[in-house]
């Protein structure tokens, strides 16, 4: 997996996107560095293609009414 940050984007695999890799977070499942993805306010694991949090019950949130079911859509 090819996982870069430069300039607030992450890009992995060639899947750009804003946010940040947490080198202080891990996947409690493969204790891969969690990643933030800004679009969505949360963090996901890119190794298990994952968002460690779930979508709140809000439909109107601006945040999980659009978060796709997988982080990462060529996974």
């Amino acid at each position: 997996m090819d996982i870069i940050e430069i300039n607030s984007k992450v890009k992995i695999d060639g899947f750009e996107f804003y946010g940040q890799i947490e080198q202080e977070k891990f996947c409690s499942n493969c204790k891969f560095n969690l990643v933030y993805y800004d679009d969505f306010d949360e963090y996901f694991c890119p190794k298990c293609n994952s968002w460690v949090g779930s979508k709140c019950s809000d439909p109107n949130c601006k945040y999980c009414s659009n978060r796709p079911e997988k982080p990462l859509p060529h996974k």
